[in-house]
């Protein structure tokens, strides 16, 4: 924590002239310090748009559940989780001469819902989402001209949902959107991505590839785009959803705060604050929590992860010793959401107070002390933004080229960081490169349980405890002798690395991702170096010497899936059923050693698979009726069976050490070397049953593989609506680059 920038806010606490203070303090009755209070920010303040809306709580952080189409079927079920709750109104606040206040209903919607306002950089138009019925229309975006307040449509297309609408510089749109066609791995939501268009909504497409949500895309005064991401590849849902950054054409997308953290454990309404050399305020909030939470600041160029760089406000204390409960965001007191900083001592915000039953629009300081602007003893009032001009930041020159299909990644050393901490250079002689592939609805389910929790999984790819997504190995590159790599990728796709040894093993995987559009490269220092470390100066790397590499294929496992049946049980069948199969024992005791014949069981798995895998069919059961959890950070981050050691995909979310589980620590490989009678694989097949561990043993390479027919059937309807918003977004792009090749021209 910058010690400079904690004594200046805690002179705000300590210093005031009220004196000190336990929680926010309505001070409105007392016009002189109601006075003193506002007088500083008028006439920024003047015009305030917000929204009425009583509830708009979804599952876990994100609104996106009540999609026309969703759970038609199934509304006895599911229909809690659709959150609809309709009445709502789009409001402008004036605040007068005399610090009265009076508010105008610019757009009634009993029966639909408004949220998400913008404000364009001159002041004159306001963007919203809005969702008019319940099954007849979802939400779109909208604009209103702030003076006329004439009204006009931008997106359309019954069936998805664009929302979080924010204004670029040069007048196009990033916004959330349900168009990517997927839903949360751990329950039963649709999930929503990243999109952009331009200001009448044509050439959208698509800027996130990402698993769940993202969200609330905010501008920061030098150009950047701010956005929550959640992410649990290879580790517990509940951590993290935390702070990204990206470029506004999509590129550069990066963690910016918390990627690595127990706390904050969701990062929530981030806005960068005016004037403070990078410094955001946030909602700190839990997993599985309404959109509100603790009231905070962030500094990124103090700490990139934990509590080192955030800062509570109202009043103003340091974040210290916060819980590893991923809902430790306070289930009782004082609630804030939608925070518009003013600077870094005074903000418009969403506030309610914990005996208050709606939330109040208030202007309030670090310390807490507030005068209330708006409120509705019926509803709340969200979501507060300034209707006013302002400064446009410089936007970026795009360097994405939608001809190509392809982004180059680069490394200068992997052996710097601490991702492979006092591991000897030399060791890792490859990147796999690893593709993420996301589930388009919910068929079935099981559950995981690990150091971080537990969880269930919908449309699983394996038995309990393994892998969250379907994989699919895209290649391999070599890591040079000096620790540099430079490979291609395809762009627009998900993908995440594994560190290679010269034994086929993982030393260390990636347990998020990173995405590239096309024609874009992306550099890195090493591996999981910190995001505030200068670059060691070297001399230059041999990577940057050469053209990038094309990705080696990793034998000849295909680049769209990995698949257990296609690619293991056959080298069981070559090596091993002749003795390990339930009729024929040959001196092999079956009862201490797997069948590792093929076919499927009553679960649809292949026998083998399950044989390997399963070590206790009872304690997913078990959990749910004890409900017991296990956060420590010292807790086991393996899954373990007696022939298998994977990394468990409920492993925490801070930093693991190097071969901390794995192939490399699979009694299977010693096994096979001592088997007797000897048992001769193959480098190859020995590589492919490594590989098949450190993905966290999937079984289906797609999630339809082990589906009967009827559950392929419903799940070909998603696929085929995801199928037609591909096609839709084909044409965008076509068009978008004819519009730019005929501008050029």
């Amino acid at each position: 924590m910058s010690v400079k920038w904690t004594l200046s806010l805690m002179c705000l606490y300590l210093l005031s002239p009220e004196g000190l203070i336990a929680q926010p303090v309505d001070i409105g009755a007392d016009s002189r310090a109601k006075a003193q209070l506002l007088a500083p920010y008028m006439p920024a303040i003047r015009q305030i748009v917000f929204v009425k809306h009583s509830r708009k709580r979804g599952e876990h952080y994100a609104y996106t559940e009540a999609l026309s189409d969703a759970y038609a079927n199934d509304t006895e079920r599911y229909m809690k989780w659709r959150a609809w709750h309709p009445g709502t109104a789009l409001c402008l606040l004036t605040v007068n001469d005399d610090l009265t206040t009076n508010t105008d209903i610019l757009l009634d919607s009993p029966n639909g819902m408004i949220r998400d306002p913008d404000v364009s950089s001159d002041g004159k138009k306001v963007l919203f989402s809005w969702k008019k019925s319940d099954r007849n229309h979802d939400y779109h975006l909208f604009e209103m001209d702030a003076e006329s307040r004439d009204i006009r449509q931008i997106t359309f297309g019954l069936g998805h949902a664009d929302f979080e609408g924010c204004y670029l510089p040069n007048g196009d749109i990033v916004f959330s959107s349900t168009r990517n066609v997927s839903t949360v791995d751990c329950f039963v939501q649709e999930s929503c991505n990243m999109f952009i268009c331009d200001k009448d909504g044509k050439y959208m497409r698509r800027l996130g590839f990402d698993q769940v949500h993202t969200n609330y895309p905010t501008v920061t005064p030098d150009g950047r785009i701010l956005y929550t991401r959640w992410e649990y590849n290879d580790r517990g849902q509940y951590w993290p959803q935390n702070l990204f950054q990206m470029k506004p054409d999509g590129t550069a997308q990066s963690a910016l705060y918390g990627n690595n953290s127990w706390f904050p454990t969701s990062m929530l309404h981030s806005r960068a604050i005016p004037n403070s050399n990078g410094k955001v305020m946030f909602i700190a909030a839990g997993h599985g929590t309404p959109q509100s939470g603790k009231l905070a600041i962030v500094d990124p160029t103090i700490a990139s992860e934990e509590e080192a760089g955030v800062v509570f406000l109202a009043p103003v204390r340091q974040a210290a010793n916060q819980s590893k409960e991923p809902n430790f965001a306070f289930p009782t007191g004082d609630r804030w959401r939608y925070p518009y900083p003013l600077d870094e001592s005074h903000c418009l915000v969403s506030f309610r107070h914990e005996s208050d039953t709606h939330y109040r629009l208030v202007f309030m300081n670090a310390e807490g002390r507030y005068v209330v602007l708006a409120s509705d003893p019926d509803t709340s009032c969200n979501h507060p933004v300034l209707l006013a001009a302002r400064v446009t930041p410089q936007l970026p020159a795009s360097t994405v080229d939608y001809r190509k299909d392809t982004g180059v990644f680069t490394m200068e050393n992997i052996y710097h960081g601490p991702g492979l901490v006092n591991l000897p250079r030399g060791t890792i002689k490859k990147l796999r490169v690893v593709a993420l592939k996301y589930r388009a609805t919910v068929v079935g389910g099981n559950g995981n349980r690990g150091p971080a929790g537990g969880g269930g999984v919908r449309t699983p790819v394996g038995a309990s405890n393994t892998s969250w997504d379907a994989k699919a190995i895209l290649g391999e590159a070599k890591v040079y002798s000096d620790g540099s790599a430079a490979f291609e990728v395809p762009a627009r796709t998900p993908v995440y690395f594994q560190a290679i040894d010269a034994n086929g093993h993982v030393a260390q995987t990636m347990r998020s991702w990173s995405t590239l559009q096309p024609g874009e490269t992306f550099s890195c220092i090493g591996c999981h170096e910190s995001r505030l470390e200068a670059p060691p100066f070297t001399a230059r790397s041999i990577a940057s010497q050469r053209q990038p590499q094309a990705l080696s294929p990793f034998y000849d496992v295909p680049a769209d899936g990995f698949s257990y049946p296609e690619i293991i049980q056959p080298i069981w069948d070559k090596r091993c059923v002749s003795c390990h199969n339930a009729s024929t024992t040959n001196g092999i005791d079956l009862s201490e050693n797997p069948r590792l014949t093929g076919g499927r069981d009553r679960l649809h798995y292949a026998r083998s698979y399950y044989n390997l895998v399963s070590r206790d069919q009872q304690y997913w059961r078990d959990f749910r009726v004890n409900n017991t959890w296990n956060f420590d950070a010292g807790g086991r981050n393996d899954v373990a069976t007696k022939y298998l050691n994977w990394l468990s995909p409920q492993s925490i979310p801070t930093l693991l050490p190097p071969y901390i589980a794995g192939s490399s620590k699979s009694p299977i490989f010693e096994m096979l070397e001592d088997h007797i009678p000897p048992v001769e694989m193959t480098q190859e097949e020995l590589d492919k049953i490594a590989a098949w561990i450190d993905l966290l043993v999937p079984h289906d390479g797609e999630y339809t593989e082990s589906m009967s027919n009827d559950d392929k059937a419903l799940y070909q309807i998603k696929m085929d609506k995801r199928r037609a918003w591909q096609a839709e977004e084909e044409a965008n792009i076509a068009s978008y680059l004819s519009i730019r090749q005929t501008k050029s021209d």
